[in-house]
């Protein structure tokens, strides 16, 4: 009897192992695909890119191994990359101070509470979100255009035509007219995050904080900004990320000029890489910019602390 009930056990045992190694089967060839493909166009190009950093090569010949030449090259000797150093500053800088208006416009809506309003009013912020990004900064060439824009005709209506300017061909109002666009900088995605976030606090908070007279001003600084720190840290590194590599905005409204006003380090890479044929220094600047992206980020993590931390 012993025997046998030892043999059941034992082939119950040998089934189970035989089902999961089934399942373990399937499951790593559903992901395999995944697996490969990242692999192939995110680990790769990230190595090879970190590998060419550190060689001169022109993308016909073969590469020479040069060390860190090109980095000392870039911050020695390259005045257009401490310009778009610069000028990247300055778009990080507005980028971050620009957030604000979106998380106030959060905390206006998330206050309305007529539920027929604040479906409108949703409705309305989520409507930018279906428009393609090409077609607002086609919106934003014909608003800046110095003889039939939206602008100039504004000002001119106004009154005010001596302020009428070039404002996307002029090298001291170029980096300012592309901080501009997107007015009133309410950013649809990060919208929904931060109301998404009041939404799921307690709501006895509000209730006592309704209780105690809290005004609206400190009711902000107090609750509502405190409340959603996790959301901003969230969005904040988006916006760093954004400001420290991105480049379409440049390339597309003012190819970084006129005279390298708007000149970004994104966009100087891509020069270099495309039309220069420098591999080696494009490569280079793509890892001053993933170490300063990644400085920049770590910084908000450490020194922001949410609730959730």
């Amino acid at each position: 009897m012993i025997t046998t009930r030892k043999t059941k056990m034992k082939l119950s045992d040998y089934l189970q192992r035989g089902k999961n190694r089934t399942e373990m089967a399937l499951g790593l060839l559903f992901v395999l695909p995944a697996a490969l493909f990242c692999i192939l166009f995110d680990w790769y190009p990230t190595i090879d890119g970190i590998i060419m950093a550190f060689y001169d090569w022109n993308g016909y010949d073969a590469p020479i191994f040069v060390g860190i030449q090109n980095f000392i090259d870039l911050f020695a000797h390259d005045e257009l990359f401490l310009k778009s150093m610069k000028n990247m500053s300055i778009f990080v800088i507005g980028g971050l101070v620009l957030m604000f208006p979106t998380i106030i416009a959060s905390v206006v809506l998330f206050r309305v509470r007529n539920s027929k309003a604040k479906y409108v009013y949703r409705v309305l912020f989520c409507i930018p979100m279906v428009i393609p990004f090409i077609v607002g900064l086609l919106m934003w060439q014909y608003i800046y255009n110095p003889q039939f824009g939206f602008l100039n005709q504004l000002l001119k209506q106004i009154g005010l035509e001596s302020l009428r300017g070039v404002w996307l061909g002029d090298a001291d109002l170029a980096i300012w007219s592309l901080l501009f666009m997107g007015f009133p900088w309410v950013t649809t995605g990060a919208v929904l995050i931060y109301i998404g976030g009041l939404q799921g606090v307690d709501s006895a908070i509000w209730e006592v904080s309704q209780l105690d007279g809290v005004g609206p001003v400190k009711k902000f600084f107090a609750l509502e900004f405190p409340l959603i720190l996790g959301q901003f840290k969230l969005n904040l590194i988006g916006a760093i990320t954004a400001g420290v590599t991105g480049y379409t905005l440049q390339m597309i409204m003012t190819n970084g000029g006129p005279a390298f006003s708007t000149l970004v380090p994104g966009l100087y890479m891509y020069q270099l890489a495309f039309k220069s044929h420098r591999y080696g220094d494009a490569a280079a600047i793509s890892i001053v910019l993933f170490a300063v992206s990644l400085l920049l980020s770590w910084v908000s993590i450490k020194f922001i602390k949410s609730k959730e931390d």
